[in-house]
């Protein structure tokens, strides 16, 4: 569990550097180029965006692919194993005054 854990993290670190050095770099010579604060922004973020889907699908798969392991190995909870825990919760109600009122 704990090599999972660890690969994840390091998937997971590994995308989002990539991630922000590809806003940071563009936001970076736009900035250079024109001096708009907001327009290289919103620039770096469109450039970013685009850049990212394609350079970083196969990182993106694979943060996806350790994510969905991940879930996956938890622990599944299913409707009547909830619905089960909150009968058993409540067994003792029917013997209280509230639910036997006199006549």
């Amino acid at each position: 569990m704990s090599g999972q854990r660890n690969s994840f993290a390091l998937a997971f670190v590994a995308y989002s550097a990539l991630r922000l050095a590809v806003f940071v770099v563009p936001l970076a010579v736009i900035y250079a180029l024109s001096g708009n604060t907001v327009l290289s922004a919103v620039l770096a973020a469109v450039i970013g965006f685009a850049l990212s889907m394609i350079l970083l699908a196969r990182q993106r798969g694979s943060v996806a692919q350790r994510l969905q392991e991940r879930s996956a190995s938890r622990r599944p909870i299913s409707d009547e194993a909830i619905e089960d825990d909150a009968v058993d919760g409540t067994q003792g109600q029917n013997e209280s005054a509230a639910a036997k009122p006199k006549p």
